[in-house]
């Protein structure tokens, strides 16, 4: 079912993030020392495999897509079974992660750490930073909130 389904290579991701970062191509080329048209096909290429995680992730997960951006590794959906608005995000460093909207006390939670590590490495990611007093619900709302707001969603 999932047999075609490839990240991005190393190469891929550097120039993915680079873009991502707003560095335009003529300048991703002379860092990497390799062709423009090089850098532009390689982008387009990791965009196309970042988008198939997204949607497949939605799928596995039930996740109906309201929004998805495979140029800055993020979508926005709902899952009816859990009545929440759902955020996938694809970062190299983290791979996919769905996250679902939700209050809570995480601080009982085994993944609390865990959550709580991927979330803010996430928001270092995206130039965003995070009070350490923060739980990972408010750290996930916050950083969830800004990239919305960047990509002009709401």
């Amino acid at each position: 079912m999932f047999s075609n389904l490839r990240y991005p290579t190393k190469q891929q991701n550097v120039i993915w993030l680079k873009r991502r970062s707003k560095i335009p191509p003529s300048i991703i080329a002379k860092e990497l020392k390799v062709s423009r048209p090089f850098v532009s096909q390689a982008q387009k290429i990791a965009e196309q495999r970042i988008e198939k995680l997204l949607l497949t992730a939605a799928q596995m997960n039930r996740i109906s897509i309201n929004h998805i951006a495979p140029e800055f590794g993020f979508a926005l959906g709902y899952n009816p079974a859990t009545e929440a608005k759902t955020y996938i995000t694809y970062s190299p460093e983290f791979r996919v992660q769905v996250w679902f909207d939700h209050e809570g006390d995480c601080s009982q939670c085994e993944l609390n750490s865990e959550c709580d590590r991927i979330l803010r490495g996430l928001a270092v990611e995206w130039g965003f930073s995070m009070p350490k007093e923060m739980n990972p619900t408010q750290v996930a709302k916050t950083l969830f909130e800004k990239i919305m707001e960047r990509l002009g969603w709401e």
